[in-house]
Parts: structure tokens; sequence; C-alpha cells
């Protein structure tokens, strides 16, 4: 039995870190509970898991729920060598896939790095609660035993799997490494890959001699031990991945053109994605900036490549950049990034030809509309392949149809798909209804698509997204939708179809023009820094932009000048003895000496730095005289600076320098890196499509104001524009900078501009306005709503704000510019006659300038 417990709350802290979806969070609690029973650590406890309903999360929480629970060893099966990049990049902190959640990153080993195994064998061999997971990837291939054990080059199967079996004098062999370890879960990916008819790869996941192992797939049999099923229908039910859509033609295509006809309706089809993609991205800036994408599957090697070249060319792309093919002969480093970077921001890629490649692994977003071409009709499209196109874009249901469904172009006729009793296993839609569906069922069940009959669309799909467009956990908004009807509604299709007539054109959907705004003439070119932060966890070296003024303050405070102490005798002659002899009177208390101001404050300086235990650089000296002893010397109660004074002053400094000096040593540390962003991102933004200006307000008028509309003009903005969430909290906020005689500019932030504020190395936030006073100083401001005052969030924000103010001292690129922060709370606002009463109120965190 393995050494775990079924702690709820763990799963639940672990689920609420990760994100977990609750499918996800069920199947956690699920796999754990198996996990403290009675099993055969060789024989896989399977999860049915659909495409695209979060696997990789799953196994991400899973590793580090055994971490915190003292099992620290994982080795991640996969089926191919693309599933085991993808999955080094999941589990890789730094890589733009990698699965955010894990409070300590996991230490990662695969064929291309054996360092963090190396490290292990030559540190401490024990384990304690903070270290992390040991995280061993690798695909199935290079698990099985070599033909030939002294083959050496790793450049060929043999020798990937000689190499892990190698004896290396500075840590030995990493595989029998792995079979002496008592605590190795295995955790096999596309796991009816490896199943008993599998028997070298079967018996390659035995011979690790695991304390147990998991099972992640998809396809299922009846002879595997399922513990857990979380069906495709129920996925696309629940709203957790789009909704399958069959395109097909009344008669099919047919003739010799067939291909290139079901090719342009592909496009059309990709074009009003394109479309509707457009218009989202453009009515919420905040969301990823992601394109749809066209993935043909065709019958062979030699097909696709004739259909790459075809959809290359002018009827189609017109651009040799927008098409990849990938297939056995087209798979090489080149082909792989483009791939991997499918998702990223200015991919070329618009259509991806393949043959049925693209199974397993390849987990992209973008995949909007999927093609069956004739020449595949003896060929069915896997479950694994139309998993590509089911995941959401922007992370969630938009509402938007031409969003949330995927449309499969089909290449049959009506008939031919009535009168098809496998449809669902033809189009790779097994699992995506339940046992009662039928084709005809399907069939009659018309979807609207884009550009065909869109009259009396209706909005599909169980949504329930956030309605906040800042969100303080850092996630992705999610836009707010029209409310729902009351009313009770029948469950909605998880499989539907959409018939066009043999010569109906698809028409292609023209982007509506938004309303573009300039920044206001009077700031034209106006750029600044905006001091972005991160946050890591960190055990490196302390730091003097670590301590607070206001400890700073309390420790002067305690500074005391009570003076010199003359003690008196006076002489008495004593005619017994006869002699003079001294007598104790009462002490004479007389000043000190004075003391030169600077030179308290050199000595003060020096009395730190000769401590010995602080790092001596420029950023701990700069912290020093710029900030810390001013503080401290102008803090301390005392007019006159004398010798007493200094000596006292010494002391409290040096005691409150080697107090933090072991708060911090004792403690896990956080570090804050600084990333300065210039704002605006550009001289112009475009509104969203069909919004309009709306014109000022009155502070009177709060029932006019409308939550996310655009106001203006406003004279003092960086740009005559803006959108308000709150009343009293932004909207009466921004009227007061606008008509301020201090305020010489000011500018509302948006969440995809990036400016924001880490306050946990989990969490950032996003502050509202930057505004630019008559004095110089750059004031970052928060609105908030009165029950902010005692939120324990709020009182953290604030105090990583104070702590960023704080270190933008030592910050090369701020060294010249004042910075403030400030929180308006609503009533402070309502209240304040101006900006000084508001910041009078606000007791605002601002950088000290300092008289010499």
């Amino acid at each position: 039995m393995l050494p775990l417990s079924l702690d709820q709350g763990m799963i639940d802290q672990i689920a609420h870190e990760f994100d977990l979806r609750a499918p996800n969070k069920e199947g956690l609690r699920q796999l754990i509970f198996h996990l403290t029973g009675t099993f055969d650590p060789t024989e896989p406890l399977v999860m049915d898991m659909a495409t695209g309903s979060g696997k990789t999360y799953l196994m991400a929480a899973a590793v580090e729920y055994f971490r915190r629970q003292g099992m620290h060893n994982v080795m991640i099966v996969t089926p191919s060598l693309v599933v085991q990049n993808k999955t080094v990049q999941n589990f890789s902190y730094g890589s733009l896939r990698y699965v955010g959640g894990f409070p300590t990153p996991p230490e990662v080993v695969s064929p291309d790095s054996y360092e963090a195994w190396r490290g292990k064998q030559v540190g401490s061999p024990l384990e304690v609660a903070t270290d992390p997971s040991m995280v061993f990837i690798f695909n199935v291939h290079q698990l099985v035993a070599p033909k030939k054990t002294h083959t050496s080059s790793t450049g060929t199967l043999d020798g990937q799997r000689t190499k892990i079996r190698t004896f290396q004098e500075d840590s030995g062999s990493l595989y029998e490494y792995l079979t002496e370890l008592d605590d190795l879960i295995v955790i096999a990916d596309e796991s009816h890959l490896y199943g008993s008819k599998a028997k070298a790869f079967n018996q390659a996941l035995k011979d690790l001699q695991p304390a147990a192992t998991i099972g992640l797939t998809a396809s299922t049999t009846d002879a595997d031990n399922v513990i857990y099923h979380y069906p495709l229908y129920k996925a696309i039910s629940d709203g957790y991945v789009k909704t399958p859509v069959l395109v097909y033609r009344k008669s099919g295509y047919t003739g010799k053109d067939a291909e290139e006809r079901q090719l342009r309706d592909a496009m059309s089809l990709l074009r009003n994605k394109e479309a509707a993609y457009k218009e989202y991205r453009n009515d919420h800036p905040d969301v990823r900036q992601i394109q749809p994408a066209l993935l043909v599957v065709c019958k062979n090697v030699e097909h696709a490549t004739d259909i790459a070249d075809l959809l290359r060319g002018p009827a189609y792309c017109n651009d040799t950049h927008a098409v990849l093919q990938v297939d056995n002969e087209h798979d090489n480093e080149a082909t792989r990034r483009l791939l991997d970077n499918l998702d990223h921001e200015g991919s070329p890629i618009r259509v991806v030809v393949s043959v049925d490649k693209l199974k397993e692994g390849w987990d992209t977003k973008r995949i909007a509309v999927m093609c069956t071409l004739r020449a595949m009709a003896s060929e069915v499209l896997t479950q694994q392949t139309m998993g590509r196109g089911l995941r959401l874009p922007f992370g969630n249901r938009t509402g938007n149809d031409r969003i949330d469904q995927l449309e499969i172009l089909a290449h049959t006729s009506f008939e031919e798909l009535l009168n098809d009793e496998d449809i669902l296993q033809t189009f790779g839609l097994d699992g995506a209804v339940d046992d009662s569906t039928t084709a005809t069922d399907i069939l009659k069940d018309e979807a609207p698509i884009a550009g065909v009959d869109r009259e009396g669309a209706v909005e599909r799909g169980p949504i329930a997204p956030s309605t906040a467009t800042t969100d303080d956990a850092g996630k992705e908004p999610r836009p707010a939708l029209e409310p729902q009807s009351a009313e009770p509604q029948p469950p909605e299709p998880t499989v539907r179809s959409h018939g066009l007539e043999d010569d109906e054109e698809i028409e292609v959907a023209t982007p509506a023009t938004p309303i573009v705004v300039k920044i206001n003439p009077d700031y034209a070119g106006t750029t600044f820094l905006f001091p972005s932060s991160t946050m890591q966890r960190s055990d490196s070296v302390f730091e003097l932009k670590k301590i607070r003024n206001d400890d700073v303050k309390a420790a002067a405070k305690r500074v005391t000048d009570t003076g010199e102490v003359l003690h008196r005798k006076k002489l008495v002659v004593s005619e017994a003895d006869n002699e003079i002899k001294t007598e104790r009177v009462e002490d004479a208390l007389v000043a000190s000496d004075q003391v030169d101001k600077k030179e308290v404050a050199k000595e003060l300086t020096s009395s730190v730095i000769k401590l010995g235990k602080l790092t001596q650089n420029q950023a701990n000296l700069t912290q020093l005289t710029e900030r810390i002893v001013p503080e401290f010397m102008k803090a301390a109660d005392i007019d006159d600076w004398t010798e007493k004074a200094k000596v006292s002053a010494l002391a409290e400094l040096e005691q409150l320098i080697v107090d933090k000096l072991k708060a911090h040593a004792s403690s896990l540390q956080t570090e804050t890196t600084i990333n300065p962003i210039e704002l605006p991102i550009d001289q112009e933004f475009s509104l969203p499509v069909g919004e309009d200006i709306l014109d000022l307000v009155g502070d009177d008028e709060q029932s006019e104001f409308k939550v996310r509309k655009y106001y203006g003009q406003w004279a003092k903005g960086l740009f005559p524009v803006a959108s308000f969430d709150s009343w009293s909290g932004e909207y009466l906020l921004a009227m007061m900078l606008n008509y301020s005689e201090h305020i010489q500019w000011w500018k509302r932030l948006y969440r995809h501009e990036g400016a924001s504020i880490a306050y946990s190395t989990r969490d950032n936030y996003y502050p509202d306005f930057v505004a630019l006073d008559t004095d110089g100083t750059y004031w970052i401001i928060e609105g908030k709503a009165e029950s902010g005052r005692e939120d324990e969030t709020v009182k953290k924000k604030r105090e990583a704000a104070s702590d960023l103010v704080t270190e933008l001292i030592s910050e090369p690129k701020f060294k010249d510019s004042t910075w403030g922060y400030l929180i308006a709370y609503e009533t402070d606002v309502r209240t304040a006659q101006s900006w000084s009463d508001l910041k009078s109120m606000a007791q605002p965190v601002v950088r000290e300038r300092y008289d010499d």
C-alpha cells in the first residue's frame, strides 16, 4: 500500500492552485481514493478522459499531490517523441507551455537532460517536504530493452535505450536507479497504446517495477481497469470543449473537381471563423490573440503533398508559408518547430495538411474547421484526430456559435451519412453522444453556421463565465454574456449538423469597422515605463530593499539621547586617619558632545556594511544611502545629534538589520523582478465593434452611467476615451484626476497592456490608473469598494505595491523618477473635494526625497 492518504482539503487547495475544472478535480479525488486501497502496481488504474478535457492539468495536479504526501518520483511515459517534447515543456518552468500551479517547480529528467538527476545523486540523498518532484519523461520506445547493450550512439533508438541503462561514474545507471525506487509512480499517457497486445511496450512499463501505474486515455477497452470515466459527450454538454457540427452538401462532393470544391467550402468556413475571431478579439482585448486554422486530413503522403500544393495557390491561401504539411516524410525539425509554435501570436500557418498523423500530443486551440476528403472514403477519422479541434480557443465558451463550434466538412452526401451505421466512428465522434443517439438524430438537428442562414441563430451551450474584466488571480478574463432565460430548456445536442444545397454558396462575412481612438493631441508621443513585476520563490541572499520604511521608522523611534553622566566625588579630610578621602555625591547630567549630522549618516552606513552579513553590491548600497539611513535619521526624535544619540542610533539600526537577516534565513523567501513595460502600447486603439463613444456624465448622474462603455472626451487623459468597471471606484476617480490642477495627465490601464503587480508567486493584479502629478510623481492608483478596507488580499496588494515603490529606488531605469501607490476607496472618492484631499485620506505609499 502506498504511503498516501485521501486529504480532501489538500485536493481542494491543489484544485484551486491549478485552476482545475470540476471533472478533473473529481478525477483527482477518485485517483487518490483508489491509490489508497489495494491494487496491482503493474496494472494501470485507467482514467478515461475525453480528448480536450484537460488531462495534462490533472496529471500535473496529481504529481503535486504526490509531492505533498512525500512521494517525489514520477515517471511519465509518452507514446511518441512529439508527445514527449510537449510533456517536457508542460513541466519545465519558464516554458511557454508550462502548467502553472506548482509552488515548487518540478525537476525534469528526459533523454536530452539528465542534469537534475545527476545533481540529486551528488547532493543529499535525504528528501524533505520542500523538495521538488523529480519527473522523468521518456517515450515508451526508449524504455524497451535494447537489442545490443553495447550500442553507444545516442543518434539511434537503440542508442537511446542503451543510454538510460549505461553506468555513469558520477551518477550510476538511471534505469537501475528507477527500478530500485520504492515510490516510483508511472503515469502512462495515451495508455491504450501500451495494452497487452503491445507486448514490448507493456513489458517495458512492468520492468520499471513501479509502486503504481496510472493510465490516461480517451480510448479504453473492456479489459481496462477504468476507475474514472468522463466521456466526450459530457465534456461537450458541460461546455468544456466545442460542439462538433457535421457540414455536408446534399449530394456530397462528386465529379473531377470534387476535392477543389470541398476545399473552397472549407476555406469559406475558415474565413468566416477568422472574421468571428477577429471581432471577438477586438471586443475582448484581454484574451489570447489567437487565429483559427483549418485541418485537412488526406489519405497518404502523396495525396497530402498534392493538396498542400493546391492550397498554397492563388485560388486558396495564395501564400507558400500559410500551409503546413505534416506526415512521415514532412517531420523535420523545421516542421516540428512550426507545429509547436502554431498557437503563438504571429504564426503564419492558416492550414495544416496531415495524413491522420496528428493523433496524440498536439495540443492546439486553433483548429476551427476540419475537412475529410473523398479520397478517405474507406478510412475513418479517429477521435484523437478529431479531438485536435475540440479545444476552446479562448479557454471558455463565448456564446458565439462561430467560435464555440467545430465544423467538420464531410465529403459524403446526406443519404450516405444517413445510411452510415458507423457515422460516429467515421468522423471520430464515438463518445460524443450518448448510446441512444442515431445518425437520424444528428442529421435532423440543423445547426446554423457562419455565412449560411444566420437568421434566427441562437447562442448554444451551458455557459457560466465571470462578469469581471479584471481577475485578481491573473487568469484570462471571461466576458459576460446576456442573462439566460429562466425557463427550463431542453438539453442541447452534443453533435449537430448542417446541410447545404448543392448550389448553395457560403457567404463570407465582412467584418465591421470599429471606431479608432487616437492619443490626445496635447500628449502625442508621450510614453512612460510602468514597473510591472513578477514574483518567484528564491533562496537568494538578503537584500535591503526587503526592509520596509515602517520598520525603519519603528527602529528610529527607539533612539535616545540621555546625555553624558558625570560621577562626582568630594574630598573629605579624616582627622582620625590623618588623610584625605573621597565621598560619592550626586551625579551630574551634562550634554553630550555635538556630532555633525553628515558624520552620523556616514557612521550608520559604515556600521551596516561592516556587519559582514550583508552582500555588498550597488543595489544594497543605494538602498542604504538613499533610503534607509536618511529615513532612519528623519524618523529619530533627535534635533541635534550628539555622541550619545549616535551610539544609540548605531545600536538600533544594527539590531534592525540583524533581525531582518535572521528572519530571512529562517523563512522561504520570494524574489521580485521588475519588468518595465512601455505604455501606451500604441498611439491609438480600436473600440469593440459596434461600440460608440458616449458623452461624459456629471458626478450627480450615476443613473446614466453604464459599466464598461466608452466615455469621452477627457481633456487630461492620455487618450480622450476610456471605459470603467464601476461608478465611484473608477469613473468618479477619473473625473477627479481630469479636473485637478495638480495632475498633468492620467491613463486608464487595461489588462491586455500587461501593467500588473505581483503580490505572491501565483497572483498578480492590475491597477486601474497611472497619473503624473505636477510635482513629477507617477501615481499607481487602484479604485476599491469599501469592503476592501479589511480584506486580507487587498492588504497583501498594498504591501506588494509598497515593496515595489521601495525597490524602484535601486532599479536603474527608475532611479530618476518618483513613484507612489494609492488605493482609492469609494467612500474617500465621494468625500474628497480634491486630489490633495484624496491623498491625505488614502495614506499613500510614495518615495521620499531627502535633503542633505
